[in-house]
């Protein structure tokens, strides 16, 4: 039998601050901010699995769905609402990096990765636009409980991989992975040949979330400056300057994030005018938040995570765009089989 195209989340990581950040208001210049649910979002991303481990989560994940059996006049189609928004979002994201960039400013080993492959990503945005119009993609099964309720029980097996392999994608583990579940539930071949594009926009996602977070470093990185610039200033000016800077900035301090802390001790060290005001700041911010040292590993630890997501998802999106899917598809399909 020839098979043919149909025609037709909770997060894992938050935002290593010791206290609820303020909403940064500078995040993309003279647009609206992105909302405060993506700056907190971490990676999909779970606990690593072998490939027995992974086959044994494919099969919990199965016996634990439900499936919305009403009856819609219209299903809402949430994943390509959020599509197009983050479509939006990668296009400010990328002018803010690729600016700052140029400007010689450090936009961390994600931005240069993102810098690098954003012809890729929007290449897989517009194939998941292509091969998931909405009249098919309202024909997937949707869940009917649990924090993906309404979304298609395929996008959640999808994302339930990526979390697992910390976005490494391949043929052998998306096979093994949709093999195990079916032993428990069947799919539709529909949601089979839709496999790929809800990789596609698990991987996007994490890209997407990945992005935030080096634009958010880099106004971390742009606070920290000015306020390390300020107090040495205020301590060339003289002791009464500088007295009423320091008092500015305890009243008033900006979120205290590992990266604003071990940037901003860093910049008046090397200003070196107000080592005083350095060392009381340095007591200060490691009782209000975290000590110096706390912060520069974390912030490198946040830096390094954020490099591995976002180079796991471009690699594994340029993989599935050489899969054989139309093997894939006759191979996992019970149809096929029987």
């Amino acid at each position: 039998m020839l098979l043919v195209p149909p025609t037709s989340l909770p997060e894992a990581l938050a935002i290593t601050s010791l206290r609820p950040p303020r909403i940064l208001t500078n995040l993309f210049p003279r647009r609206r901010p992105a909302p405060l649910k993506d700056l907190l979002a971490g990676p999909i991303r779970g606990e690593l699995l072998g490939a027995e481990h992974l086959g044994e989560r494919a099969q919990d994940l199965a016996s634990g769905q439900r499936l919305d059996t009403r009856r819609h006049r219209r299903r809402r189609t949430p994943l390509l609402a959020r599509l197009s928004e983050t479509r939006r979002v990668l296009e400010q994201a990328h002018a803010r990096l690729a600016a700052a960039s140029d400007a010689g400013a450090d936009v961390g080993p994600a931005g240069d990765w993102l810098l690098d492959n954003y012809h890729v990503v929007q290449e897989h945005i517009g194939e998941v636009r292509e091969s998931l119009p909405r009249g098919y993609y309202r024909e997937l099964p949707e869940l009917a409980a649990g924090p993906l309720a309404g979304y298609p029980r395929v996008y959640e097996i999808a994302i339930t991989l990526i979390s697992h392999s910390e976005g490494r994608i391949d043929l052998e583990n998306v096979s093994g992975f949709v093999e195990s579940f079916q032993e428990v539930a069947s799919l539709t071949i529909g949601e089979l040949w839709a496999v790929p594009a809800m990789l596609r926009l698990g991987l996007i996602e994490n890209v997407r979330r990945m992005t935030l977070r080096t634009v958010q470093r880099l106004d971390e990185l742009d606070l920290a400056d000015a306020a390390a610039a300020r107090i040495a200033r205020a301590g060339e000016a003289g002791s009464e300057s500088l007295e009423a800077e320091l008092d500015r900035f305890a009243a008033k301090p900006p979120p205290l994030t590992p990266t604003f802390v071990a940037r901003f001790l860093l910049r008046l060290r090397v200003e070196g005018g107000a080592l005083p005001a350095t060392v009381r700041l340095e007591q200060w911010i490691a009782e209000e938040a975290l000590s110096a040292d706390d912060a520069t590993v974390r912030s490198t630890q946040r830096l390094a995570l954020t490099q591995v997501v976002m180079a796991n998802s471009i690699t594994s999106l340029r993989a599935i765009a050489r899969m054989d899917w139309k093997t894939f598809v006759e191979n996992m399909s019970r149809v096929e089989a029987v």
